[in-house]
């Protein structure tokens, strides 16, 4: 009786459960576009942290415009697009039935979601440059990214060869790198303000999304169980508030998409050991290398157009972000237990040879961007300091527990022990940051 009824109350919970979903959503949705379609042209401009200096123009929409690009394309070619659980390919798609009446729904969410973030940028794109008819730029923006994610969905069902999506990352990010240029140098290259580009660009990206639609039942389970892991893991970490459950996903994936390296002798001494393997790490996968590139050519670009307090938390946020990405070896030797207990040593003299490469990378993105941001002893240091203390108690935090303290309020239930454990890093970052304003 008791699973006829628990049997019975699925459905309905899970029912009230993706009505609730869905109308959070809604809300966070159109709580957005009120306030993007709300703010004037110059609110950054206006706002004290972005002061109207020469050189601050147009162009800079052309580059945010080209980010939204990157980041669209990056993330539909990380989940799939489209995507089927595990369960749905074992006890669905191996089933005779019409996959594309499955798969369209997704496909116009997919979309969708591709539009509503190119909207987003392209008003910041509108904002950044300053555009006083931002609704062309804005509507531009989201057809091109819902092109960008149709691409994508081409390229899944074999339609289009298999590196267009990356084609077309390397173009918007060259794209977005001539706009930074051109707008240090002083170049004006104007935005279109009247809707007849956005008509043309509308024109070019429905063939795209229609042959979408119709390649839907060519997708096979193994192309949509390819970015699953991906997809899981981001949905798991926006419902339990910890990023590092997708780090964790995308960082093996990266390592199987090296596949293999070839071994190399390391010293005897345990310490140097240690400091090879980290920096080995590194080299095997230089893309750590090309990330800390564009933080720091993003704070020249930044540090030069913006006030000083801005200025100073671009660095911070640089060095920290820096510091961040070359520890994952500290992460991974923190977080183990059991390597810990292998390698025979105390804790804190395993975390000192693994706090060698992001020192000496934290350093030296420091030294490169203080002559941008100001180059003043107590702000670096601060800095430079605070960033490398918040990434320290970041990578040694503990995984996170949910059943810690709850204080009981009038509004409702307050996970106290789970902010603690959150603030985990986070907390140097904003003292950092409270001292820049004071000392700037």
């Amino acid at each position: 009786m008791q699973r006829r009824l628990a049997r019975s109350n699925a459905p309905g919970a899970d029912r009230v459960g993706a009505i609730v979903v869905a109308a959070l959503g809604t809300y966070v949705v159109v709580g957005t576009v009120w306030w993007l379609a709300t703010r004037p042209a110059t609110a950054l401009l206006d706002s004290g942290l972005l002061p109207t200096v020469q050189g601050w123009n147009p162009t800079w929409a052309w580059a945010v415009a080209a980010a939204a690009m990157v980041v669209v394309g990056s993330t539909a070619r990380a989940i799939g697009p489209l995507t089927a659980s595990p369960e749905c390919t074992f006890w669905v798609l191996s089933t005779p039935i019409d996959r594309a009446t499955l798969l369209r729904p997704r496909l116009l969410v997919t979309l969708m979601g591709a539009a509503v973030a190119g909207a987003a940028g392209g008003r910041l794109a509108a904002f950044a440059g300053a555009v006083e008819q931002w609704a062309p730029l804005t509507a531009g923006a989201a057809a091109g990214c819902a092109g960008v994610a149709a691409v994508a969905v081409l390229e899944q069902g074999k339609v289009l060869p298999a590196p267009i999506v990356s084609s077309v990352r390397i173009l918007f990010s060259a794209v977005g790198v001539a706009a930074v240029v051109a707008a240090v140098a002083g170049a004006v290259v104007p935005v279109f303000t009247t809707w007849t580009p956005v008509v043309v660009l509308s024109a070019l990206t429905a063939p795209l999304v229609i042959a979408a639609l119709c390649v839907c039942r060519r997708i096979t389970a193994a192309d949509l169980n390819e970015g699953a892991d991906i997809a899981v893991a981001m949905r798991v970490s926006i419902i339990g508030l910890d990023l590092s459950i997708l780090t964790g996903v995308a960082d093996d994936n990266a390592w199987r998409r090296v596949a293999r390296c070839p071994s190399r002798s390391l010293p005897r001494r345990r310490t140097r050991a240690l400091i090879r393997s980290d920096l080995l790490r590194h080299l095997r996968r230089p893309s750590t290398f090309a990330i800390v590139g564009v933080v720091v050519a993003a704070t020249w670009t930044v540090g030069g157009a913006v006030s000083p307090i801005a200025a100073a938390w671009t660095q911070l946020a640089a060095v920290f972000i820096t510091a961040v990405v070359f520890s994952t070896g500290f992460r991974e030797m923190s977080n183990s237990r059991e390597l810990l207990g292998m390698l025979g040593m105390a804790d804190r003299a395993l975390h000192r040879p693994m706090m060698v490469v992001p020192a000496c990378a934290a350093a030296a993105v420091t030294a490169t961007t203080a002559p941008f941001v100001g180059w003043t002893a107590a702000p670096t240091l601060i800095a430079a300091g605070g960033a490398c203390l918040a990434a320290y108690r970041l990578r040694t935090r503990l995984p996170t527990a949910y059943d810690g303290l709850i204080l009981e309020t009038g509004v409702g239930q307050l996970p106290v022990d789970l902010i603690r454990q959150k603030l985990r890093g986070p907390d140097m970052l904003i003292a950092s940051a409270m001292l820049l304003a004071i000392v700037v």
